[in-house]
């Protein structure tokens, strides 16, 4: 059983460095052994079908959602989702090919058809809805700050002029970008470069979002967690503009999911610190718990 927290910083960094795609192995043994195609009430469309193999964009650095464990395995609460996923799609759940995505790529990859989905933590805003259709929500979170544990921020105001460290095209950098202007922001690429440098002190706070936050500070003891959370939003799967049939099957899957209350399950799984699951015990969709997108911009100052 692959280790579910036990991310590594150096680790993730060299496994990104190498580069990452994950079709299947033993990874996918989770979903137990192989069986029949699971009808989830609309039509896995036929290109999918044809190559037998969902191909999913992931996060690798964004323990407990998407990461690299010790084993060099794809691990996290968003990679059970995508092999539950293939074993709805196929009947196995090895069949589906993990392509590490980032903030700043994986609309991309998704538009140019280096991957047929997105499920890498990715908050719903208009903007990105005007690129890409979301399906309904998997998840909800929001920003807050990592800062060092004798420092005395305790809140975004307290920001105000410093430096903040995020990551390109988090939804933390998109709030910071519009709603405190002030705020001088040293980007990365990956979380793993982000946290190394707010250890050597190259900003002062850590922006992002709350889950992977509270999942950081547990490992780093010499790190907190602080703010009101900001920039609300649940999380979409992205699928191609206009690709209907994607995504009808994407949501009724999602929907079979939630009858099944697998999301909860499986983020306990993941996620076994009992304080922290009920933290965010009503942020997962489970049956009479529906999550649902704001009706307004969710970038709101």
């Amino acid at each position: 059983m692959r280790s579910r927290i036990g991310l590594m910083v150096l680790a993730v960094a060299l496994a990104l460095t190498a580069g990452c795609s994950d079709s299947g192995g033993d990874g996918g043994t989770d979903n137990g052994p192989a069986g029949a195609p699971v009808d989830v009430g609309a039509p896995l469309p036929g290109n999918v079908k044809d190559r037998g193999k969902l191909a999913i964009g992931v996060k690798c650095d964004y323990p407990p959602f998407g990461y690299i464990d010790e084993a060099a395995k794809n691990a996290g609460f968003e990679i059970d989702v995508a092999r539950k996923l293939a074993s709805y799609a196929f009947g196995d759940g090895n069949d589906v090919e993990l392509t590490c995505v980032t903030g700043a790529n994986r609309v991309s990859f998704l538009t140019t058809n280096r991957i047929d989905l997105i499920i890498a933590t990715m908050n719903y805003t208009e903007e990105r809805a005007k690129t890409i259709d979301f399906t309904t929500p998997y998840f909800s979170s929001g920003v807050k700050l990592l800062v060092p544990k004798d420092s005395t921020i305790t809140s975004f105001a307290d920001v105000a002029g410093k430096s903040v460290i995020s990551t390109n095209g988090a939804t933390a950098s998109l709030w910071l970008t519009q709603c405190m202007k002030d705020v001088k922001q040293v980007l990365f690429g990956q979380t793993s470069e982000a946290l190394t440098a707010l250890k050597q002190d190259r900003g002062d706070a850590l922006a992002q979002d709350d889950t992977l936050l509270l999942d950081l500070a547990s490992k780093n003891p010499d790190l907190k967690v602080v703010g009101d959370s900001k920039a609300g939003s649940p999380w979409g799967m992205g699928v191609r503009k206009g690709d209907t049939a994607m995504l009808d099957w994407v949501n009724a899957a999602l929907k079979k999911m939630q009858a099944e209350e697998f999301f909860w399950t499986e983020f306990q799984k993941t996620v076994t610190d009992p304080n922290l699951q009920q933290q965010f015990a009503k942020f997962v969709p489970r049956p009479g718990n529906d999550l649902s997108y704001p009706t307004g911009p969710t970038l709101v100052c």
